[in-house]
């Protein structure tokens, strides 16, 4: 809680000797464990979406093939059955982790990461169990703050927070909850309201740049300069700003918080002035930098405006407060009722990650590992943001 960076001690990021990145020999990324494991398709099935289909197990092979414990009968059951309440909206106290759930989906609107549940794509989360009832996990958010399809700075920085879902809230069940109850509605801008008011954003930006600024200056394969690197930081820092001067606005009601709300009197949006979303970075970034696709409040002109066809492989989340990783690979198996189901969604490369569309044609050159750290990095910055946001 007081919006400080975590400490390494000094305060000094940790050393690598002579203040060079590692080098990993032959180029190849080390393995970690269960980061050359799983993966799937399925992006967009009723049940990554998290939607009750019926009572047979095999119509839930997106969660069950990819969970990270292992998994059985009665796991599949208890499951389902949550599933069920979620889609039913019944029994919601004892299916959902209420309050951790709602603050998860507070962070994650506030962030606009369309490349996710709420999303067209769908995917890119980890779905934790336990004793039926369900919580959710952060995972790749390198395409936050509108970076993702072309989104421009106005229509993201005041994208409505009581309409977050691409498609339409019944077809998310995890989301939909939080809007079909007045009093979790409530809840919603209650904990929206004290993040906004609670979090120091400048300054977690500010430390969290300063954190890897040596080391951004002196990586000779990173694909952009540090110029750019340096503009990235101060569209992040505009961003947040103006995210939170929106979503203010929508709270106190001086700015609509639906989307239809917003087609019909978009007169009190915010004005991004010029934000350039692509300052940020962009789904072409892997292949050329920061510049790629510049998108203003002015223009949405893109030079790619499609979803990527492949993403990198999953990467286990840290172990939770109890110790119980995503990851079965290198700890005990955890206690009964506790489970952990990959519904990332992506495709998984054997060997280096390789990325298709955009990103570059399978490639495996330096570019993918690069793009790799980022996403590393923003998922830090998401953790460090929903720890500080803990109750």
């Amino acid at each position: 809680g007081d919006g400080n960076t975590p400490s390494f001690g000094d305060g000094n990021m940790p050393s690598f000797g002579d203040g060079n990145m590692p080098s990993f020999g032959d180029g190849s990324m080390p393995n970690f464990g269960g980061m050359n494991k799983g993966g799937f398709g399925g992006m967009g099935s009723d049940d990554v979406k998290l939607k009750y289909i019926d009572d047979d197990a095999d119509s839930y092979q997106n969660i069950f093939d990819n969970a990270k414990t292992e998994v059985s009968k009665a796991d599949k059951t208890r499951l389902i059955n949550s599933l069920k309440n979620l889609s039913e909206q019944t029994d919601l106290e004892n299916t959902v982790n209420i309050e951790e759930v709602i603050r998860y989906f507070v962070v994650h609107n506030f962030l606009c990461n369309g490349d996710s549940y709420t999303g067209q794509m769908i995917h890119n989360y980890y779905l934790y169990e336990e004793d039926g009832k369900l919580s959710m996990i952060p995972w790749d958010y390198n395409l936050a703050f509108g970076t993702f399809s072309g989104s421009d700075a106005s229509g993201s920085v005041n994208s409505p927070i009581d309409t977050p879902v691409s498609g339409g809230m019944s077809d998310r069940p995890m989301i939909a909850w939080i809007f079909g109850s007045e009093e979790y509605t409530q809840m919603y801008h209650e904990l929206f309201a004290e993040f906004i008011g609670s979090t120091d954003l400048a300054k977690l930006i500010d430390d969290t740049a300063a954190m890897i600024d040596s080391y951004v200056q002196k990586d000779p394969t990173k694909f952009c300069t540090y110029e750019e690197f340096q503009k990235g930081v101060e569209a992040i820092r505009s961003f947040c700003t103006l995210r939170a001067e929106s979503v203010s606005g929508q709270l106190n009601g001086t700015i609509p918080s639906t989307t239809d709300g917003q087609a019909a009197d978009s007169s009190a949006l915010i004005d991004t002035g010029g934000l350039v979303i692509s300052d940020m970075g962009s789904m072409n970034g892997g292949n050329g930098g920061f510049g790629r696709g510049r998108i203003d409040s002015g223009n949405t002109d893109n030079t790619s405006d499609s979803a990527p066809s492949g993403t990198p492989g999953n990467n286990d989340p840290a172990a939770d407060e109890s110790g119980t990783s995503a990851s079965s690979d290198s700890i005990q198996k955890p206690a009964a009722h506790e489970r952990s189901f990959n519904t990332e969604g992506g495709r998984q490369m054997n060997g280096a990650p390789q990325m298709n569309g955009p990103m570059g044609n399978g490639s495996s050159d330096g570019s993918g590992y690069i793009l790799l750290g980022i996403s590393a990095l923003c998922l830090i910055g998401g953790i460090i943001t929903a720890v500080l946001f803990r109750p």
